[in-house]
């Protein structure tokens, strides 16, 4: 069966800060991280709304799937809503990238202040960046990988919109389609451990430089 739905760990939000020392450079980073967790909302917001439409579509997909080669015919118009739903998909995803991206921009102001830390901090800040870059380079991978997934979804679709169709080449695509989604699933449990990481590292930061921050949750997932 198609695997669908994308489960992120999302960046631990902050409530806010008690207490800070005065070490400005600290607190310069400080208002770049929370900054970036704000960016990075959009990126929730989307993906709650890409898990509905996708189990839309999984309806509807295994449906089309289990038809009769006699009754391609009859499926059209249920083709038609999933190609329909497939679009909202690819906005979505798109949505998802451009929140990632915003909020990637914002963390990477991180960097110049990283000098003025101390010895210790700068350690943990810099492993905090590096973590930070893994995890953005697995979310291009899932990226990469979903979009390809859209690709041979929409090419089933276009498949079964010709009524001479055969069942072996139904098959063939759907293997290709379930594979794509194993590739998705690898490249999203990566992500997901490089935000748990960061996350950590997130803390330890703060406590290093005696920042005094309440956290709302610790890691969320979306379902």
């Amino acid at each position: 069966m198609k695997k669908l739905s994308l489960l992120f760990i999302m960046i631990t939000i902050t409530t806010f800060l008690v207490a800070c020392n005065s070490n400005q450079a600290a607190e310069d980073i400080y208002n770049h991280l929370e900054a970036s967790v704000e960016e990075e909302s959009g990126f929730h917001d989307a993906q709650e709304e890409l898990v509905d439409v996708e189990q839309q579509e999984q309806e509807l997909y295994n449906e089309l799937i289990e038809v009769n080669m006699n009754e391609l015919d009859e499926i059209q118009g249920t083709v038609e809503e999933a190609q329909a739903l497939l679009e909202e998909r690819r906005e979505l995803i798109e949505q998802e990238k451009t929140s990632i991206d915003a909020a990637k921009e914002e963390f990477d102001q991180v960097e110049e202040s990283i000098e003025n830390l101390d010895e210790e901090a700068q350690e943990v800040a810099n492993n905090m960046v590096t973590t930070m870059n893994e995890r953005y380079e697995a979310f291009q991978n899932v990226y990469d990988a979903y979009n390809k997934s859209l690709d041979l979804d929409q090419e089933l679709y276009n498949m079964l919109a010709n009524e001479d169709l055969e069942q072996e080449a139904l098959d063939e695509q759907v293997d290709e389609i379930n594979s794509s989604y194993d590739d998705i699933t690898s490249a999203q449990q990566t992500f997901n451990d490089k935000t748990e990481s960061f996350n950590n590292l997130k803390r330890e930061f703060y406590e290093t430089v005696d920042l005094n921050v309440e956290f709302e949750g610790g890691n969320g997932e979306s379902e």
